[in-house]
């Protein structure tokens, strides 16, 4: 009897597949590889040659671009085809890659990612430079084969490459792409105009501006005020950018790259500020986290956090004895230091702290008899300090005719070579727009430096009455003015009650000095007042402030 009859009871089912749809993903390294060669286009031919060979039919198409295999789910591109391998009903038959390097260098979780998408998924993996695929035991066993080799050869690279690439970090050199505000010039340039037998990096036309932004902050400027400031001189950047480059060493001239395994070396290039000022910086960044609240002054202590103990340097915080008498007190328990009553009263053994300081800011305080002088040494003052807005000046004028220029371009178009009115409209507005924007601007810098004479009246006004100011005005007036006169807080003997300061501001400095240059333009009638060597100390701080 013919066995051929007893066929028809197994239960093998010859599995016929029937979904043709593929997808295909494709990758390079570097954005050089992207750019400079057709690999892109050569693993795309290739995937459609074996899909027609095959028929298969491609139907979606992800990578197509430059992504590092250093991780695989850092690649935007390969985790959108990971996605939607998950999270699609309608799965592809099988996903396409020309090498298996292309997928996937991280080793041990790649093979855990295509366990998951073979197993779990139902979707095949198809190397379409072997013809290698996942669809029986043993070509599933080749992929991860391929994606061991892969992980070997990364890993057989970077061990000739990592000592070399570590040893050019710790030489100050800068690997990988400079902050904003720099240019880089070497051998690892992808920019031909760029290459050089040594790097270099250098502050470009952008940096200029961003060095404006770290002087800004020095001085105190919030976020907000410097974003506006580059804006107007045309430059644009995030506020979340902007935090973050105040906190980045390579702006201070030092290195802590990744490669220097925690460390930081001084670099090969020019800060925008100095170390030091870059710590000053984020001192103050740290000690305004979000959520600190700041406790408000009282009227009876204006002087709480701009006084410090002379003894220990501590700031001197307050509180009200009994309800009703404001002291000042050390915060550093271990200070000697006592408490000082902030205000004279008929029972008080030493002077108030608050009237001590009033009577200090009299020294600072113009005599009548010396205005003239003054005058001439603020117009000096002046003079360098508004070379600021010179420069914004410059930097706005050139805008302007940059923009012109754009506007004139665009006309010509317009009129002689046929452009639309919807394409000459889309483009003049904008520009037109930023032309009235840039008018403004030029305006008010005009304005505030041919404004020299009212500025230095009104300084002569607040410098001969700047006691009389302090004592008469509120609590937020007296903390201007505080911050206006001793930028950096003044110090107190607790002993003896005596004043002194850690910076001036260049104005209230000018006017202890004067009194010397005068005795000494009197024995040297020739001299003229304003010769530049009164153009010393505060240089950075802000004039006086107006509007007490």
């Amino acid at each position: 009897m013919s066995l051929d009859y007893f066929k028809k009871f197994s239960t093998y089912k010859e599995e016929v597949e029937t979904n043709k749809n593929v997808w295909l993903y494709t990758r390079v390294s570097s954005k050089e590889q992207f750019e400079k060669n057709s690999s892109i286009t050569n693993q795309k031919d290739s995937a459609e040659k074996y899909s027609k060979k095959h028929g298969y039919k491609i139907t979606k198409v992800f990578g197509g671009t430059y992504e590092s295999a250093k991780g695989d789910f850092t690649r935007k591109e390969f985790k959108k085809l990971y996605d939607e391998i998950t999270k699609t009903k309608n799965k592809p038959f099988a996903v396409l890659i020309y090498k298996m390097s292309r997928f996937s260098r991280s080793g041990a979780n790649a093979i855990k990612l295509v366990d998951e998408i073979i197993k779990k998924h139902g979707v095949h993996l198809i190397e379409v430079s072997t013809g290698k695929d996942s669809t029986t035991a043993r070509g599933e066993f080749e992929i991860i084969e391929s994606l061991q080799y892969a992980r070997k050869e990364n890993l057989e690279r970077l061990e000739i490459t990592l000592p070399g690439m570590t040893a050019f970090v710790k030489q100050g050199n800068w690997l990988g792409k400079s902050p904003r505000g720099y240019t880089t010039y070497g051998s690892r340039v992808t920019n031909s105009e760029h290459i050089a037998s040594q790097q270099k990096i250098i502050i470009n036309e952008e940096g200029e501006l961003l060095k404006k932004a770290w002087k800004w902050k020095l001085k105190g400027e919030q976020d907000f005020i410097i974003k506006q400031k580059l804006e107007k001189l045309g430059l644009r950047i995030s506020k979340q950018n902007l935090s973050a480059m105040w906190r980045k060493p390579f702006y201070a001239g030092i290195s802590t790259h990744s490669f220097l395994n925690g460390e930081a070396i001084k670099g090969r290039w020019k800060g925008m500020v100095t170390p030091s000022q870059f710590k000053q910086i984020n001192d103050k960044l740290e000690g305004n986290k979000i959520g600190y609240k700041q406790s408000k002054y009282s009227e009876e202590r204006p002087l709480t956090h701009s006084l410090f103990c002379g003894n220990c340097g501590s700031k001197l915080t307050g509180y009200m004895a009994k309800g009703k008498y404001p002291y000042y007190k050390c915060q550093n328990n271990k200070c000697s230091a006592k408490d000082m009553n902030a205000k004279t009263t008929p029972r008080s053994v030493k002077k108030g702290v608050n009237d001590l300081f009033s009577q200090y800011l009299k020294k600072f305080e113009l005599d009548p008899k010396l205005e003239d002088a003054f005058k001439e040494q603020l117009k000096l003052t002046f003079k360098e300090l508004d070379k600021e807005q010179t420069e914004n000046h410059k930097i706005i004028s050139n805008q302007l005719s940059k923009v012109r220029k754009d506007i004139e371009t665009i006309e010509k178009k317009h009129i002689f070579d046929g452009l639309s009115d919807d394409l000459y409209n889309r483009y003049k507005i904008p520009l037109e727009k930023r032309l009235t924007e840039l008018n403004e601007e030029l305006q008010n810098i005009n304005l505030k430096i041919s404004n020299q004479d009212k500025k230095i009246e009104d300084c002569v006004e607040v410098v001969k009455n700047i006691s009389k100011y302090w004592t008469s005005g509120n609590v937020n007036t007296k903390k201007r003015i505080q911050k206006l006169v001793f930028p950096e807080g003044v110090v107190i003997n607790p002993e003896n009650r005596q004043y002194r300061t850690k910076k001036t501001n260049v104005i209230f400095y000018k006017k202890t000095v004067i009194p010397r240059d005068v005795e000494w333009k009197i024995k040297n009638p020739s001299t003229k007042y304003g010769d530049g060597s009164w153009l010393v100390a505060g240089t950075g701080l802000e004039p006086v402030t107006f509007g007490l």
